[in-house]
């Protein structure tokens, strides 16, 4: 997830903010602030109320710290690994290095984060207990935090994937079918039902109830609508491009291109030519690197005649590269994470193809039609 930052580590496990966290922390703190405090302790000034409130929100930013942590301790105990915890606006995210193994695993892994939030509700309702006729201001924060816990862990158990109640779920449909892409689809296809309802309610609520409210329930809605249909959806082109060689969808289509080449010579009798944005540069069989149109926009005008291709490449050091082995799940990882549109395929130093985004998309469609077919024979 972009625009996020790392914050520390905790049991192993990388802890980072998204900066949609800072809406949900001044949130918090102001609705205790003006709310809550100001009812409770009517003698503090706004600046005790509002570091009290400060705390508060930190509180609550540890409760669903503690809820994505025990999903991932659970996670690591089947040895899935866990590289990271990123907390954002809508609450925060595991990021398991891989699916679970069975339905088992993938029950266990969901449910244990509503079961901690329910349990630390337990903890903050027997404050509110203790505390009750001692300190009642302090009772009070502890009763409305067992509430938001007791909301987290509720919230957490609507079947709306990939929520932990949606991940209940698809174990259900995973343990009855035996399929996990099939689980995910009807899990997927539940929860955008859930989140277009909570979008209707979300919008009789804004104008029938409370307009804050309101938003907040469409906002929701429109967000795990969203990310129901593409967590289907990533997990089907994993499975899709999982053991496919690259081999299988390399293209020799390209046109190479020597060392000694004047950038002038790319220019008019390749780039101008329509043979493509990249080149390799080429002795051979063996790469020496790519050159493309942004590496010829750097070279001034002038020097065009004299500057060789070698010059402004970038040399195979340096270029990200795919082995025929190497499966399209690989590819299309290292297209995305470096946001690039062709890779090579070499063995050794030789070049055996190039891949581009595009062949890898015309692959997944041609393999969704085919299990399109499939199921409608």
């Amino acid at each position: 997830m972009t625009g996020t930052f790392r914050i520390g580590r905790i049991v192993g496990i990388d802890v980072s903010l998204h900066w949609s966290w800072a809406f949900i922390f001044v949130l918090v703190t102001w609705t205790f602030a003006e709310g809550i405090l100001d009812t409770t302790f009517p003698g503090w000034s706004i600046a005790q109320r509002s570091i009290v409130g400060a705390a508060i929100a930190l509180i609550f930013f540890s409760s669903i710290l503690v809820h994505e942590l025990s999903h991932s301790v659970v996670a690591r105990r089947f040895g899935i690994p866990v590289s990271s915890i990123t907390l954002f606006v809508f609450g925060g995210v595991s990021n398991l290095g891989k699916e679970p193994e069975n339905a088992r695993q993938e029950f266990w892994i969901a449910i244990v984060g509503p079961l901690t939030s329910f349990a630390m509700a337990a903890l903050f309702g027997a404050g509110y207990l203790i505390l009750d006729g001692i300190e009642s201001g302090v009772a009070d924060i502890s009763a409305n935090l067992a509430f938001i816990n007791t909301a987290i862990g509720v919230f957490n158990l609507v079947p709306g994937f990939p929520l932990d109640g949606g991940r209940v779920l698809r174990s259900v449909f995973w343990a009855r079918d035996r399929n996990i892409l099939d689980a995910t689809r009807l899990a997927s296809r539940v929860g955008v039902y859930v989140a277009y309802t909570m979008m209707a309610i979300g919008f009789l609520t804004f104008f029938f109830v409370n307009p804050v409210s309101g938003i907040w329930l469409f906002l929701i809605g429109n967000f795990l609508r969203g990310v129901s249909a593409a967590s289907y959806e990533q997990l089907f082109v994993e499975k899709t491009l999982k053991g496919i060689p690259a081999a299988l969808v390399a293209k020799q289509d390209y046109t190479p291109v020597s060392r000694d080449l004047s950038v002038e010579d790319l220019v008019e009798h390749h780039f101008l030519a329509g043979h493509g944005h990249c080149l390799p540069v080429m002795a051979g069989e063996e790469l020496l690197g790519l050159v493309t149109l942004t590496d010829v926009r750097k070279v001034p005008r002038d020097d065009w005649a004299t500057i060789r291709a070698h010059r402004v490449m970038t040399p195979l050091a340096d270029l990200k590269t795919v082995g025929l082995n190497d499966d399209l799940a690989k590819v299309l990882a290292l297209l995305a994470a470096d946001s690039l549109n062709q890779i090579p395929v070499v063995e050794g130093r030789l070049l055996r193809g190039v891949i581009k985004r595009s062949d890898v998309i015309a692959y997944i469609q041609m393999r969704q039609a085919i299990d399109a077919g499939k199921s409608a024979s």
